[in-house]
């Protein structure tokens, strides 16, 4: 026997976007890019070599919160999906406030502007496959 199911349309859409190639891109690198200036800020505020720095609380807060987000973008939740624009505009300045506190910290450079300027171009390839992406073309759904 077999067994009929009903589709719901924001199930068809998801398919959709699911298998639209800049939009998983676009997705992909807006974690990214907000993943560098966040580990940069850890390197800021949690002192120590990495496994030293894993038994700090603030580690976990300031790792676990773009973790969490990542999730559910790669769920294609709407609410997240709605949040790749603006993530992919602000993270740059985000990046730059990273940059800034290292250089008033007194830390050595070379590793925060590799952060900065990797930050920037991911965010400038994602927003331009953003903008051509069926994401940007009918909007995240309900």
């Amino acid at each position: 026997m077999e067994r009929c199911t009903v589709q719901k349309p924001e199930d068809s859409y998801r398919r959709r976007l699911q298998r639209d190639v800049p939009t998983g891109i676009a997705a992909f690198l807006c974690l990214i890019a907000l993943l560098l200036p966040t580990i940069g800020a850890t390197t800021l505020l949690v002192e120590g070599p990495h496994l030293q720095a894993r038994g700090h609380p603030l580690y976990w807060l300031l790792l676990g919160l773009p973790a969490i987000w990542s999730w559910r973008m790669m769920d294609y939740t709407p609410g997240a999906l709605r949040t790749i624009r603006p993530t992919l505009f602000a993270t740059p300045f985000l990046a730059a406030a990273v940059l800034i506190a290292a250089h008033v910290a007194g830390r050595d450079m070379a590793a925060y502007r590799v952060m900065f300027l990797s930050t920037v171009m991911v965010c400038t390839v994602g927003g331009f496959l953003y903008d051509r992406s069926l994401l940007a073309r009918e909007g995240a759904g309900d």
